[in-house]
């Protein structure tokens, strides 16, 4: 048996993943602690993990971010930006206690949130002092920050360059932080980025197919890549099956379209242009709001709307999803061979929409929102070029094939021979 502990971010992106490892474990007779938000402690535990909730001026309700975390509201843009990511640093020595406190107790592996920065912190002491830390790929692997399509060309090489050069400099600030933080917790002085730490990790669980990540040169990122495939399930015992779903029967292409589970206040950005683009198309929309308001007066005939839906039954009957780039969503998806049109601009999303459009499983437009007739443009540009789904099938069967979840948990908790 081994102790496991898992440090993740309180926010169903980041739950949703990781929860089927923590079952698995618990399943196969390890002892699993997890560092969570309040909101997410009894998802946890109905596990059987031991819950510890994180400290309260480091947690947020992923629901109401703008009124859980102060401050936060009426910023936008690169303001909204800077300080979400100054936020994750400050709560660096606040995770750390927590996660030091439970070290002590005994611990022999680590799975890390890769926005759990704390992290940092523990890939920098000494391998000799420390448990084994594996960083938690459910979000598109980053470095070197920010990380782009292989290329053999001068021109985008040296606009990559460019590009990286602006990034580290808005990071400047950021960066001096969390090494500030790094020296004064661990005496360590670093040149590390804070998030590029999963490169220094023991190794990265990347939830994606070989055919969703760059190729990495081992001294950008010496960490031991193992590419798991996607973990999250979404059945009808968490979503039922709403009344009008006997129209998915497959006489009409559908498409469905999601903002994800968090970037729902707006839905002017993504659900309603593609409705609007796709009224006089005969395919089938299926739009789930996740709660958000959709703000039309009238939906046309060919749609269909919910706030959830279970997607191990919707995606199976689709022909392309359109989504903003969550990437957990994104490899859902890819799970079930469905080609995609990624729009999104925010957070990681761009780097999702790169992937999308370098590994030919869809269209990905690094934009925050489009208008009705690009988004028409875009999905029948999908839905008429077979070798998007030839493509996403590829990956589906990638993943299929791929490390079963005993054999990840083998990877974490790998057996020793007493002797």
């Amino acid at each position: 048996m081994s102790r496991v502990l898992i440090c993740v971010q309180p926010a169903r992106g980041h739950v949703g993943p990781t929860a089927p490892l923590a079952r698995a474990l618990v399943a196969a007779g390890h002892e699993v602690s997890v560092i969570t938000g309040a909101r997410y402690l009894d998802t946890f535990a109905d596990l059987g993990a031991r819950t510890l909730p994180l400290p309260p001026e480091v947690d947020f309700d992923d629901t109401d971010l703008d009124g859980s975390v102060p401050g936060r509201a009426g910023l936008s843009g690169m303001r909204l930006a800077r300080f979400d990511l100054t936020r994750f640093v400050e709560a660096m020595p606040h995770q750390l206690r927590v996660v030091d406190q439970e070290i002590a107790r005994g611990i022999d592996v680590v799975l890390c949130d890769p926005l759990f920065l704390a992290g940092m912190q523990l890939v920098l002491r000494p391998r000799a002092s420390r448990p084994c830390v594996l960083a938690l790929g459910f979000l598109p692997l980053m470095a070197l920050l920010p990380a782009f399509p292989p290329t053999s060309s001068p021109i985008t090489r040296a606009r990559n360059a460019t590009i990286r050069a602006l990034a580290h400099r808005f990071l400047r600030p950021i960066t001096r932080r969390a090494q500030d933080e790094v020296r004064t917790q661990t005496g360590v002085t670093t040149d590390l980025i804070p998030f590029d730490w999963p490169a220094r990790s023991d190794g990265v669980l990347q939830f994606t197919a070989p055919g969703f990540e760059y190729p990495r040169d081992p001294a950008d990122v010496p960490a031991p890549i193992h590419l798991i495939g996607p973990l999250t399930s979404s059945t009808t015992s968490e979503h039922a099956l709403p009344p009008w779903w006997d129209d998915l029967d497959g006489t009409r292409p559908v498409v469905h379209v999601t903002q994800g589970t968090i970037a729902n206040a707006d839905l002017g950005q993504l659900l309603a242009p593609t409705i609007t683009g796709l009224a006089e198309v005969d395919v089938l929309v299926v739009a789930t709001t996740c709660g958000g308001p959709l703000g039309l007066d009238r939906l046309p005939p060919n749609v269909r709307v919910a706030d959830f839906l279970p997607y191990d039954e919707l995606l199976p009957v689709c022909d392309v999803m359109v989504t903003n780039g969550g990437y957990g969503g994104v490899n859902h998806a890819l799970r079930h061979g469905v080609p995609l049109v990624c729009v999104g601009a925010s957070e990681d999303k761009r780097d999702v929409a790169a992937r999308v459009s370098w590994s030919g499983v869809g269209v990905g437009i690094a934009r925050p929102t489009l208008s009705p007739r690009a988004a028409r443009a875009a999905v029948q540009r999908v839905l008429g070029d077979a070798a998007y789904t030839r493509r996403a099938q590829e990956l589906a069967a990638q993943i299929a094939t791929g490390p079963t979840v005993e054999e990840v948990v083998a990877l974490i908790c790998p057996t020793t021979d007493p002797t």
